[in-house]
């Protein structure tokens, strides 16, 4: 069966059926979630408290004004940080909206965790919808297959990393705008909708975790191969065009992140992150550890001795063969086989060569991520399991099954439900660290390499803490601050009794914005009067009433940067008004047509 005759086939339900179905996936994602919820912990995990810190002091910069904030003030001792500079943002953008409704930071991640869960879940449902023809238990299952993938909980209690756990849920979501950009593009219908919809999937998977894209983007590109394949040769350029058009966009939209990390890096010691074991030892996955059910908190070590899970999880590997074996006439099943396949042996030892030697995937620094565009891909082929006659029986015999399969499956990954809650009381923690974060050099960073190398040669003798962010020579100089003023924003009125230098307690970095009285200071004087250990020293004149303001505008070429994304902007939407009309005019040309056609009939 290919694409035209499940679309002519499906059976869609009404909107109280999806509406059910969405519910269940809502339910199912809240009971795989309570544990965690109900300890009123965090998990004990590799990255710890990064993700809640960081999301405290982002909510912290979003609400002093900083729409995109990158430079944390308040981090290396209350020094500075430029995390967002190169720390992809997506995952604190998506839990943003409810730290401002009022949710406390621990509150607020508990339930943007949920909303990952429940996004995952919808879009493996539609996804497998779509593929089924509208086969409601078989997306239902597959959903929940999805929501029990073992390496889902990988990233959510050992290793913490919920950037790459929110990029594995936005994965099925790109794939299914893909076909329906190719149902679009066969029906002759609207393509720059899908386009654009297409473009703010991927971008959003570069915002989430640039590695996922790195993997997710190729196999993004073979599957519309695939589906091109089945078009009809008059449509295929028309879908190629739309495809090469939504990964630019992707591309574009994407790049106030890609781009500032790439131009920075040479301001940072970044390398120290990938100079460790990371490149050197091996990585790559056995066999065995694909299908073994063992659960480990550690970290990933070289050989076999590891301690954290690879596993694919068996049942969902025997569903996976199964599912492709009875949707194998399929051209796209047949695609996500072959991915899936080509996947699993990447990551295999045979191939420890290809990521230490391959420009870009040596700095990816573990091939076992690929485990996280597996995901999708092997659920892709579970679909296939629609076919089964078990899943068509009448009535509610037709869920005997499913519950069935996915009863064992739960109870053969049981363990990976478990996880390690921190032994305090997590908003008393994440106060003391508010705290903490101004008396230490705390960054939340593996290996501190972040760090501008100009701040690298010495460290301050001792943190900020409650110090003022500008300390003049003078003892007598007086400093009002104005309403408003922050660390992020910072305004103040200075009496200056002579000519002296004023110690700004951050660190330098390109992009800092300070001016006095108006006039903004020279970025090679800024540079020109660094500490040895990095904070800036800035000169003041003489006299009363001098204002001095200091922001982090953002890396350099910010500006220039937007206005490119604007153009481009507005092409698309000129590109989406212009194909919209040209729609509108071949309608009514058409109708002008049969309208004619009837008027000669009747005379």
């Amino acid at each position: 069966m290919n694409f035209i005759e499940m679309r002519e086939t499906s059976r869609k339900p009404s909107r109280l059926g999806f509406f059910v179905d969405l519910s269940l996936i809502l339910l199912f994602s809240l009971a795989l979630l309570s544990g965690l919820f109900f300890s009123q912990s965090w998990p004990l995990s590799h990255d710890g408290l990064r993700f809640l810190c960081h999301l405290d002091q982002f909510k912290d910069a979003f609400d002093a004004g900083i729409l995109y904030p990158r430079w944390l003030p308040n981090y290396y001792g209350g020094y500075g940080y430029p995390v967002f500079v190169f720390y992809q943002p997506g995952y604190f953008y998506f839990s943003l909206p409810f730290a401002l409704l009022g949710m406390d930071i621990l509150s607020a991640s508990y339930a943007s965790g949920l909303a990952m869960f429940f996004l995952g879940g919808a879009g493996a449902y539609f996804l497998v919808f779509r593929l089924s023809g509208g086969h409601r238990t078989a997306s239902l299952f597959s959903s929940a297959i999805f929501l029990i993938t073992p390496y889902l909980f990988v990233n959510l209690y050992v290793r913490g990393d919920l950037s790459e756990l929110l990029a594995m849920f936005i994965a099925p979501w790109s794939l299914l705008f893909l076909i329906r950009l190719k149902d679009s593009a066969e029906a002759g219908s609207l393509l720059m909708p899908g386009v654009i919809l297409n473009g703010l999937l991927l971008a959003g998977l570069v915002y989430s975790h640039p590695f996922v894209s790195l993997f997710f983007y190729p196999v993004y590109v073979f599957f519309a191969v695939a589906l091109a394949c089945e078009l009809r040769k008059r449509d295929i350029l028309r879908f190629g065009a739309a495809v090469m058009l939504a990964l630019f966009s992707g591309a574009m939209l994407s790049m106030p992140y890609w781009l500032p990390a790439y131009q920075m890096k040479e301001h940072v010691d970044y390398m120290r992150a990938l100079a460790d074991d990371s490149l050197k030892l091996n990585h790559c996955v056995y066999p065995m550890q694909l299908f073994s059910r063992s659960w480990g908190f550690g970290g990933s070590e070289g050989g076999s001795a590891d301690g954290m899970s690879f596993q694919l999880g068996l049942p969902h590997f025997i569903l996976a063969l199964f599912g492709f074996w009875m949707g194998r006439k399929i051209l796209f099943a047949r695609g996500a086989f072959i991915a899936y396949a080509i996947c699993l042996i990447a990551m295999l030892p045979t191939f420890d060569w290809f990521w230490k030697n391959i420009p870009l995937l040596n700095i990816v620094q573990f091939p076992w991520r690929l485990l996280s565009v597996v995901a999708t891909l092997q659920i892709i082929c579970i679909s296939g399991i629609y076919k089964l006659h078990y899943f068509n029986l009448p009535g509610w015999k037709r869920m005997i099954a499913p519950l069935a399969l996915l009863t064992a499956t739960i109870l053969w990954n049981w363990d990976q439900f478990e996880f390690r809650p921190f032994k305090f009381k997590m908003r008393e923690v994440i106060a003391y660290h508010r705290i903490l974060r101004l008396e230490k050099m705390e960054v939340y960073e593996s290996f501190n390499e972040f760090l501008p190398k100009t701040a690298s040669r010495y460290q301050p003798v001792r943190a900020r803490g409650k110090d003022p962010l500008l300390c003049p020579e003078d003892p007598n100089s007086r400093i009002f601050e104005f309403p408003g003023s922050d660390a992020h924003r910072l305004c103040l009125k200075i009496s200056s009794p002579k000519a002296q230098t004023a110690i700004f307690n951050q660190l330098y970095f390109p992009g800092w914005k300070i001016s006095l009285s108006g006039i903004r200071i020279d970025e090679k004087e800024l540079q020109g009067n660094l500490s040895p250990d990095g904070r800036m020293n800035v000169r003041l004149p003489p006299g009363e009433d001098i204002i001095f303001e200091a922001v982090y505008d953002g890396p350099p070429g910010w500006y220039g940067r937007n206005i490119v994304i604007g153009v481009f902007a507005v092409v698309i939407l000129t590109l989406l008004l212009s194909e919209k009309n040209d729609r509108i005019w071949c309608i009514s040309q058409k109708l002008s047509i049969l309208s004619h056609e009837d008027t000669e009939r009747a005379k």
